[in-house]
């Protein structure tokens, strides 16, 4: 088994240098909160204060959450198995998630309250731009509270890997034990592996995860109330941590996702784990039979098919297949968009009527508002009234775009064999938990011409039995 390099096996220390400098900023907000108490000024201090403390303490948290998550990760990678088990990212999230959401509550409230009282009597209307940050914050609260809530019902739901460390071209697997409830049917598993790195620089740095390779299981229930899971993994994919060959780094992310049935009540479940995985040959001790492997691989093609006709409308009339992508499928995505894409244009057109009379810098916030706001608003516009007509018939495709209802344009095509079809991801979404959903469309290249024939199919295996289906009624 080829282990981790001696570079790779050593623990960075403490990130004293950040945590110095945050430490300091955490003084000034102090001293500059006692300097405004001791001048009366008891609003202001609160803001100062607040807004220096909670800031900077929020950042030291996830400083030693990170530190703390890289000797984990390092130790494991080494072959120290956590007793407990590897627990689940959600909990940690969810804790983010309140974290992020006090302070934006708190510093907003402290800068709404005297903001408001001295710029609205002057009709100075702009100001109310910021309740915008105690209102995040109260969202970010509530989903955050209701997250943490959903978890706590469920309970821990420790990751045992076997083996351990998980080995790429091997095999990563193990088991998870339930403290509450059973599934009401057993669980698909998805094994992520993904490239985690930053491009740009100061405010415009984005961090990526690109996937570069993910695998399905369906999660198995032995006798002795464990729930095991084993994928295969290629030899070719990169371990753990760091890699000469990919400019940041490599994590192995496991996700679970089932419905759980706790007296009458039914839960949706959603955990994540990050495993260590390194270069090897090990397999699991544990192996599914072959009957269980066929009956996997059935149940994962009938789920697939499932959804398929969950997603896309279909009906058979004679040799033709009818395809209807629906509008409003995807609603809360859209709703989402059109109410972010609402408050920046409102916040846009009003930003530019006070520029007309005030200028200055309103004019710069009102360009940056306003085109960012009509873009979402009109791609949630567009999300959510579009659908799509096709036909499938043996020799011939045909498909029509609507738009609320209104017919946009229509086009047809002669197709000749089952390589002018394809599967096109067109857009991947991620929650707060990090969960991914991909988005994918299903079409037709004949005659010069791009033809799509289904639309917002979620998941490749639903499209790839969508495809099969429009195979089937082409050739037939």
């Amino acid at each position: 088994m080829q282990q981790p390099d001696n570079n790779s096996s050593k623990t960075a220390g403490l990130p004293w240098f950040a945590l110095g400098f945050l430490s300091v900023f955490m003084l000034a907000g102090i001293g500059g909160g006692i300097a405004f108490f001791s001048a009366g000024q008891m609003g202001a201090g609160l803001m100062f204060s607040s807004m220096f403390c909670g800031i900077s303490g929020l950042m030291m948290y996830l400083l030693l959450q990170g530190h703390k998550k890289s000797r984990a990760e390092q130790a494991m990678l080494q072959g120290s198995a956590p007793v407990e088990g590897i627990a689940s990212n959600n909990k940690t999230g969810y804790k983010g998630m309140l974290g992020i959401g006090a302070v934006f509550f708190v510093i907003g409230a402290l800068i709404s309250y005297p903001a408001l009282t001295e710029e609205l009597p002057k009709a100075n209307y702009a100001v109310l731009l910021v309740l915008l940050f105690p209102l995040v914050g109260a969202l970010l609260l509530w989903q955050g509270r209701s997250k943490l809530q959903h978890w706590q019902k469920i309970g821990k739901t420790p990751f045992f890997a076997q083996p351990f460390p998980g080995n790429a071209g091997g095999q990563v697997g193990g088991y998870f034990t339930l403290q509450h409830g059973r599934f009401a049917q057993l669980p698909q598993a998805e094994l992520t592996c993904l490239h985690v790195y930053q491009s740009g620089s100061g405010k415009n740095r984005t961090t990526h995860r690109q996937p570069m390779w993910h695998g399905q299981s369906m999660v198995s229930r032995t006798v002795d109330g464990k729930h095991w899971l084993v994928l295969d993994v290629p030899a070719e994919l990169p371990a753990t941590g760091k890699d000469p060959r990919y400019k940041g780094r490599i994590e192995w992310q496991l996700s679970c996702k089932g419905t759980l049935q706790q007296g009458p009540e039914q839960l949706e479940f959603s955990r994540q784990w990050t495993l260590p995985v390194i270069a090897g040959h090990a397999r699991c001790v544990w192996q599914p039979s072959a009957a269980e492997r066929e009956l996997q691989q059935q149940q994962r093609q009938v789920a697939a098919f499932d959804a398929a006709a969950s997603q896309i409308q279909q009906q058979v009339q004679g040799n033709t297949l009818y395809l209807t992508s629906k509008a409003g499928r995807h609603r809360v995505a859209a709703l989402s968009m059109l109410l972010f894409g609402s408050i920046f244009t409102a916040s846009g057109l009003f930003l530019t009527i006070e520029a007309l009379s005030q200028g200055g810098m309103l004019w710069l916030m009102a360009l940056v508002f306003t085109p960012i706001g009509v873009l979402i608003l009109l791609f949630g516009l567009f999300w959510l009234g579009r659908s799509l007509n096709a036909s499938v018939a043996p020799g011939k495709v045909w498909m029509q775009r609507t738009m609320f209802g209104i017919a946009l344009y229509q086009r047809q095509a002669a197709l000749s064999n089952a390589d002018q079809l394809q599967i096109k991801q067109t857009m991947v979404s991620t929650n707060g938990e990090g969960e991914r959903t991909e988005y994918y469309c299903l079409q037709a290249k004949a005659d010069g011409k791009t033809l799509v024939l289904a639309e917002g199919i979620i998941g490749r295996d639903a499209a790839e039995a969508l495809k099969q289906q429009v195979v089937e009624a082409l050739l037939r």
